[in-house]
């Protein structure tokens, strides 16, 4: 489905494998020896003007998306190169709704459509490293994204009024290296951290579509008070450097008439953590809100995250 004229929106799918948002506060800081489990639940409610999914090309896009990320993180003991080796493996599971309105001029038909589904996402290995000097912590991450999840190339059966559109992985494999920093005073509780990484996406064989390199930085100022709790502000740019290439990615700007599929998005918010522990257990949770703006080519959305995390 395709329509002329107006403001395309990539990257493919109105968004990146890596999920803007995941790191906010202490991202520099690779914790001790052990094992720990977490779940981050994300609600996205979001509207887009054109989006390439699955080949095709969806306009007046409406979506409704529910994420958990369930993690599971093992912090090893010695070091590697002088920092504390972890790695985390992250199992996505996704329930989306999309509407949409197709325009077919060929068979003089402008209908709504809408798609609902749960699915799974794609598995995330993410390897780091952590040094501690004083009050300030550094990170360095390769999150490594397999095109294990649900996908389906978009497809309409008209005579039944049915659409598959919602596809919960990219279908492609992507890497995203990730330098992390995090300053936290134990006297003030004044924290600043910032995380800087680069998704670099292999090709969508389905689709020929080759997603640029996107860049995402995310920060975070927080005052942790006594007793646990910690409140702040985070937020993130997400910006792409050049532009979607491959047939695919040209089919879908000639489609809309686009010049540059090349895309960004900002968001901030308010955030709050509260830490504990629960016999020799630590146990913490968090919630955030985010409000995205000046998204250019990609989903434009509300975001509200929860997570829960516990330490064995």
């Amino acid at each position: 489905m395709a329509t002329p004229g107006g403001t395309a929106w990539a990257t493919e799918g109105g968004s990146g494998a890596y999920l803007l948002g995941s790191r906010d506060s202490v991202p520099g800081i690779v914790p001790p020896p052990g094992t720990y489990t977490s779940v981050d639940t994300f609600h996205l409610d979001g509207n887009v003007d054109f989006l390439a999914i699955g080949g095709a090309v969806l306009t007046d896009v409406h979506a409704d998306l529910w994420i958990s990320k369930i993690n599971m993180t093992h912090s090893f003991e010695g070091n590697v190169l002088g920092g504390r080796p972890a790695v985390t493996v992250t199992l996505p599971v996704v329930t989306g709704n999309i509407a949409f309105r197709g325009d077919l001029v060929q068979q003089d038909l402008n209908l709504r459509f809408k798609d609902s589904d749960t699915g799974l996402s794609d598995v995330i290995v993410n390897p780091m490293l952590g040094w501690d000097e004083g009050i300030n912590h550094y990170s360095i991450a390769v999150s490594i994204f397999l095109p294990t999840g649900f996908y389906d190339p978009t497809s309409v059966d008209f005579q039944n009024r049915q659409i598959q559109a919602l596809s919960f992985g990219k279908n492609r494999v992507a890497v995203d290296p990730t330098f992390s920093f995090t300053h936290l005073n134990p006297k003030t509780g004044l924290e600043f951290s910032a995380a800087l990484g680069v998704t670099i996406s292999a090709e969508n064989k389905e689709t020929d579509y080759q997603t640029a390199p996107e860049m995402h930085l995310e920060a975070a100022a927080m005052q942790h008070l006594p007793g646990g709790l910690a409140l702040g502000a985070a937020g993130y740019w997400y910006q792409q450097f050049g532009d979607d290439s491959g047939p695919g990615a040209e089919s879908f700007r000639q489609a809309v008439g686009a010049k540059s599929l090349e895309a960004r998005v900002f968001g901030v918010g308010p955030i709050v953590t509260y830490q504990t522990r629960v016999g020799k257990h630590s146990l913490s949770g968090k919630l955030k809100y985010y409000h995205e703006f000046e998204a250019r080519r990609r989903l434009e959305s509300e975001v509200i995250s929860f997570t829960l995390a516990f330490g064995f």
